[in-house]
């Protein structure tokens, strides 16, 4: 059974290769990056310099900056000037003055002269557009923009598009769900708030910008000037001409962004792909309950079954479930498919299950929408904590026996602090769970600078080093470091979740996280053991004698 098993999965691994192969043709053309000027960041420093708007244009257009975004003024701005409110507007507002704050922000007109003032520059405009509960006139179609920047929450209805063909710049971190657009027409943009920009280094800057491009599909990036005390015009354009260097210097080039060709693999090869996860699913269900396997080969085919039934009638959700199913199963299986005499090559067939998991992901998780983020992989949460779960159950089976045992108060305490530690650890994950330390930042874009794609941190620093050292213990498929090492390979395989990221920049960041990991898991090995040598050496005070 489990020939017949593997044999399906390698089956599978050919047709997500197959569907690698083509995202990579899909990826690799598209290396043109835009810049978009911020047309409120130059009016405020032309007031606050005296330099003439004309001439700030003129300079941009020199600097190879050939967009400026217009943004409308807001309900707040309107209401500080004193300014009429439409009664439309007035409509949709709240009664109770502390429910306003969320509205102060929204568009409420745009003025056309500001668009007249870009077009006579030799720029283009580029209309920043959000979801709003009330109207805004389409000023901005009388300059047959290219590019329309989107953000906000919820839905953006295809009324406030107004027909326009213009690609569609989604704002990450802000971005809205599109109602029937077309991945084809849709890029991705990055921006760095006027407040962020008040404190950050020109490095700082620089390396935010190229790693947006590089590691997330970024092909707009939204640029504001300094202020006068922050630098002003000069090293506005000191940062602008940094930049093109450096997005040069990493194979992109300037230009008018353009989206990703539509891409969509057969649901033939994706049918395939789910074949050889759920025949994963079974082999870890059969190693995690050898009494039970007639009942897991069972569950198992039913999965495979639902799923191809539910990629018949809704595809994206079969896909981010198989999705989901792979990055659970394959870590876990992983570490029970520990092959091989000695522990390096045991290691390293523990990483090939592991990428097997990974190709999976990536033959799933398939086409253009997920390229550019309208659609992504849902269930991050579950696959960092499930895995660790499984692999605690595995440590500590027989479940009731280790239930009898009288525990120590050492142990809770101990158990306590793992808790804590989890948590934060769930907490994160994610773009938006506990602020990353200013030490890390730092360590970070240190390896970045090195290495150009910095290994992933939880690969490097904790689960590829407690890999080596599991492997290392007596029994390695029992050992108490597997909680920690699923960690690393659970985060090979997320590492490929994140479509919106290159494959090349994905599997140079796995290669480094390895290489490194398990270096530094040797050197741990060798200081773990030079220093019981050197503290049984002290035989004169015996007081850090190693018992």
């Amino acid at each position: 059974m489990k020939r017949v098993l593997w044999t399906i999965i390698l089956v599978a691994a050919l047709a997500a290769l197959l569907v690698a192969a083509q995202r990579w043709m899909v990826e690799r053309p598209n290396r043109t990056v835009e810049l978009v000027y911020d047309f409120v960041g130059l009016q405020q420093l032309s007031q606050e310099s005296g330099v003439p708007l004309e001439r700030l244009l003129a300079d941009l257009k020199g600097a190879e900056v050939g967009t400026i975004a217009i943004q409308p003024e807001s309900l707040g701005e309107r209401m500080l000037a004193g300014g009429a409110i439409p009664e439309d507007v007035r409509a949709e507002l709240p009664e109770e003055v502390g429910d306003l704050g969320r509205f102060l922000t929204l568009p409420l007109a745009f003025h056309g002269e500001q668009f007249q003032l870009v077009q006579e520059a030799g720029l283009q405009a580029a209309p920043k557009l959000n979801t709003v509960p009330w109207d805004v006139e389409p000023v901005w179609l009388a300059a047959q923009p290219q590019l329309l920047i989107l953000s906000g929450q919820g839905t953006m209805a295809q009324d406030q598009l107004q027909g326009s063909p213009a690609v569609l710049a989604l704002v990450e971190f802000s971005t809205p769900r599109l109602e029937a657009a077309e991945p084809g027409r849709v890029v991705r943009l990055h921006g760095i708030s006027a407040r962020e920009m008040q404190v950050l280094s020109d490095e700082r800057i620089l390396n935010r910008y190229v790693r947006a491009v590089r590691e997330r599909n970024i092909r707009v990036l939204y640029v504001r000037p300094f202020m006068q005390a922050e630098g002003g015009w000069q090293r506005s354009l000191d940062v602008l001409d940094a930049l093109g260097a450096r997005l040069e210097a990493a194979g992109f080039e300037l230009g008018t962004a353009e989206p990703f060709a539509f891409w969509q693999p057969l649901g033939l090869l994706t049918a395939l792909v789910a074949a050889g996860i759920w025949a994963g699913a079974i082999l870890y269900g059969q190693a995690l309950f050898p009494g039970l396997s007639r009942l897991v080969l069972g569950g198992g085919i039913l999965g495979y079954l639902g799923s191809v039934a539910l990629l018949a009638v809704s595809p994206l959700l079969a896909k981010q479930g198989l999705a989901l199913v792979a990055a659970v199963v394959f870590p876990c299986l992983a570490l029970e498919c520990q092959w091989g005499g000695t522990h390096f090559r045991r290691a390293h067939s523990v990483l090939l299950v592991s990428l097997l998991g990974a190709l999976f992901v990536v033959g799933t998780l398939s086409g253009t929408e997920f390229l550019v983020k309208m659609e992504e992989f849902r269930g991050v949460k579950l696959m960092h904590v499930l895995p660790i779960a499984l692999m605690f159950f595995t440590v500590v089976r027989p479940v009731r026996d280790w239930l009898r045992r009288e525990v120590p108060v050492r142990w809770l305490l101990a158990a306590g602090g793992v808790g804590l530690v989890g948590v934060l650890y769930v907490l994160r994950t994610g773009n938006f769970g506990i602020p990353v330390l200013e030490a890390e930042v730092q360590l970070r874009e240190a390896l970045e600078n090195l290495l150009r794609v910095r290994p992933r941190t939880k690969e490097l620093f904790l689960g590829h080093p407690a890999l080596y050292l599991a492997l290392r213990a007596q029994d390695p498929k029992r050992s108490w470091l597997l909680p920690l090492a699923v960690i690393g390979q659970l985060s090979l395989v997320n590492t490929f979740t994140h479509t919106h990221t290159f494959l090349w920049v994905s599997l140079l960041r796995t290669l480094y996280g390895w290489v490194f990991g398990y270096a530094l898991g040797w050197l741990v090995w060798r200081i773990y053991h030079w220093g019981k040598r050197w503290l049984r050496s002290d035989s004169r005070f015996g007081v850090l004698r190693v018992r």
